[in-house]
């Protein structure tokens, strides 16, 4: 199954840009982040996640500068209906007049024209309700595709309930959730995503790291199969459906090449289903 976004082929596993910022804090690693976007996009990752409010857009300006002129075959995802609030915890923007300011911002962050991709950020987590129905803010969404400034939109946190009402008013073309060994309550989506033949970007597919410990240790398999633990459980979602997309995010080269090679592993369907009864 050839996974696409419009005109364009997706590859994989993707980078998510969450903690470029904090790779520009260290005075000695000035130029990492952008070392590390051309290694992510040179190994493959086609799809790159950021959003405004990641470092009060220091994730756009870093992208743009490392990546500018965009390849043809790149994909730049961004998020609208959440804002950075008070110390830095995830406010709602769902409004029509949020969602236009921070468009207007990604453009010029990223020194782009219009965006390949935005995803509208629904509650969930630390992001409370805005209080602006789904519909209304697709409506928002809707009118800025149809003036070309956004190419495709796409929904983050979604339930199949909140991507069926979004479809009512535009196409949803990509679905963007958390998933990680030992997180249950996800495969309805994917499967949802699987009939429509539509990428569903696994965010936080490491689980923090911390999150994956505390369910299952993958040591043992590591071992087995002479990969990380990382590895390991990249390579877990790639097999469980052929739309899904990891986004590891990373500040190290050396792990982001890792994540990227986790695409040439492959678990046998036994230690799939296992990994999957984890919950």
């Amino acid at each position: 199954m050839e996974l696409r976004l419009g005109d364009k082929r997706i590859n994989r596993m993707g980078y998510g840009a969450m903690r470029l910022p904090g790779i520009r804090e260290l005075p000695e690693n000035t130029d990492l982040s952008v070392r590390l976007l051309r290694e992510a996009v040179s190994l493959g990752a086609n799809v790159i996640d950021t959003a405004d409010y990641y470092g009060d857009g220091l994730a756009n300006r870093l992208i743009a500068e490392a990546l500018r002129p965009y390849p043809d075959e790149l994909v730049i995802a961004t998020k609208v209906g959440v804002k950075a609030g008070a110390n830095g915890h995830p406010e709602p923007a769902a409004s029509a007049d949020e969602i236009k300011g921070t468009v207007e911002r990604d453009l010029d962050g990223l020194g782009a024209s219009s965006l390949d991709l935005v995803f509208l950020r629904l509650p969930g987590g630390p992001l409370q309700d805005s209080g602006v129905p789904i519909e209304q803010s697709m409506e928002c969404l809707a009118e800025l595709q149809a003036d070309g400034v956004i190419k495709h939109i796409g929904l983050s946190s979604a339930s199949t309930g909140q991507i069926e009402a979004a479809k009512s008013i535009a196409s949803v073309d990509a679905v963007q959730n958390v998933h990680f060994v030992g997180n249950p309550g996800m495969m309805d989506v994917v499967h949802l995503c699987e009939s429509e033949g539509i990428p569903f970007l696994a965010y936080f597919p490491l689980g923090m790291g911390i999150l994956i410990r505390k369910k299952v240790d993958l040591g043992p398999l590591a071992a087995a199969y002479q990969a990380s633990e990382s590895q390991i459980a990249l390579a877990w979602l790639l097999a469980l459906s052929p739309v899904i997309v990891p986004i590891p995010g990373s500040s190290n080269i050396e792990h982001v090449r890792e994540n990227m090679a986790a695409s040439s592993l492959s678990l046998s369907a036994s230690d799939v289903e296992s990994l999957s009864n984890v919950a």
